[in-house]
């Protein structure tokens, strides 16, 4: 939920922070997870009736609302976070969950393409044109990605494409 229907957001968050209201709720933790040297916690948080909430009705097929909680752990501290969501899907904490997470997989794609790219400045004329260029550049992004997977490389995405417009051996290296 963004800021644009500030009194909806407002009254889901104010309903999942209120404690007297944990009765009417569903509530589930999943297992942490320790990926790349951090710890990853999530609280998931439902409403039972996600129709109580002021312009939920302004929401046609709305069946879920709910709150992820996230608290991650690295070296440099813990962040606690919270993001608040509706959805038409009325499923199990576990599959809300994956959707939020997948959902997050092509976000992180989109601000990768607009900040390793700027594409969110380029304007072409042709339709053809910008569908073949968001291809070419996610066909980048797939490679760099790969090749810094691959030789375990502590690098950006970013430094990796500058690395290759400067070392004509080392793109030729990216594409075997």
């Amino acid at each position: 939920m963004k800021g644009n229907h500030l009194t909806f957001r407002n009254d889901v968050r104010s309903f999942f922070t209120n404690p007297e209201k944990s009765d009417k709720m569903e509530i589930f933790e999943s297992p942490a997870e320790k990926r790349r040297r951090r710890i990853e916690q999530r609280i998931f948080y439902r409403a039972n009736d996600p129709m109580q909430f002021d312009g939920a009705e302004n929401w046609m097929g709305v069946k879920s609302v709910f709150a992820v909680r996230r608290i991650v752990t690295t070296k440099h501290g813990t962040t606690d976070e919270t993001c608040y969501y509706i959805s038409s899907l009325d499923s199990s904490p576990q599959i809300l969950l994956n959707t939020v997470r997948d959902h997050w997989k092509i976000e992180s794609m989109h601000w990768l393409l607009d900040v390793v790219f700027s594409e969110d400045a380029h304007v072409t004329s042709s339709e053809n044109a910008h569908k073949t260029l968001n291809i070419l550049r996610k066909f980048a992004l797939l490679l760099h990605k790969t090749y810094i997977q691959e030789h375990k490389l502590k690098i950006s995405l970013k430094n990796s494409m500058l690395d290759c417009l400067m070392d004509d051996v080392l793109i030729l290296n990216l594409c075997s």
